[in-house]
């Protein structure tokens, strides 16, 4: 009987994931509204002028969780600038977006800042509690990401709105 709860569960995402861009716009503050968005059925990306610079949530299926996140998948040289700003106001980014973040390098030179969030069933709740954390994420983070792919950049401080 443990064996046969511990199965894997097959859950259609696709809905969910198509669900997400409408109320994650609606929620983003209104200087970026005017933001692009791809959807696949395990997956929601969101960006503005470059695509390899986007936020998203993705579900890993193999471990039951959702995560949500900033993926910086440029040019090494774009990744590592952005990544070592973030790196400086990562204590500040987390006492504005909470302690789960984590900013981590990955494949092929990418990096991301992210938190994984375990998922039993994707319902109307989760696509609100998702998409209400995918524009808080993207209104402090953004912004933070322009000026940092400044060759010149200097991170203000995060402020508290």
């Amino acid at each position: 009987m443990a064996s046969a709860r511990r199965e894997r569960r097959f859950i259609r995402t696709a809905g969910f994931f198509r669900a997400l861009p409408a109320p994650v716009k609606a929620a983003l503050p209104t200087q970026l509204k005017e933001v692009n968005h791809h959807v696949r059925s395990s997956q929601a990306q969101w960006f503005y002028d470059d695509p390899r610079l986007h936020f998203e949530a993705w579900w890993h299926a193999n471990t039951g969780r959702l995560e949500l996140g900033l993926h910086l998948e440029s040019t090494p040289a774009i990744n590592d600038r952005i990544a070592t700003g973030l790196a400086r106001q990562l204590l500040l980014i987390k006492a504005r977006l909470g302690e789960r973040l984590d900013l981590e390098p990955w494949d092929r030179g990418w990096v991301r800042l992210y938190e994984t969030h375990p998922v039993e069933v994707f319902d109307a709740a989760r696509i609100a509690t998702t998409s209400a954390r995918m524009a808080e994420l993207m209104g402090v983070l953004w912004p933070m990401c322009q000026e940092l792919r400044k060759s010149d950049a200097r991170i203000p401080l995060v402020k508290r709105e």
